[in-house]
């Protein structure tokens, strides 16, 4: 899902690589990014069940590649 060797710690460039990839749309970026802007914490509510699961995803994937 996200591009491989990419990690990052900005919520922002990853919404990115799924944008750019196809997994998620302008306006659903702008949404996730708007809520994570006033609430301060990642809101996954505004999308749909299953692209709010491969942001999950991918956050935990950037994680651990972070992490090694």
């Amino acid at each position: 899902m996200l591009e491989d060797g990419f990690c990052s710690v900005r919520y922002s460039a990853i919404l990115g690589n799924l944008r750019d990839r196809g997994y998620l749309s302008h306006e659903d970026v702008e949404k996730l990014l708007k809520d994570y802007v006033t609430a301060q914490r990642v809101i996954l509510a505004a999308i749909s069940d299953e692209k709010a699961k491969i942001v999950q995803e991918a956050l935990i994937d950037n994680y651990n590649r972070l992490k090694s």
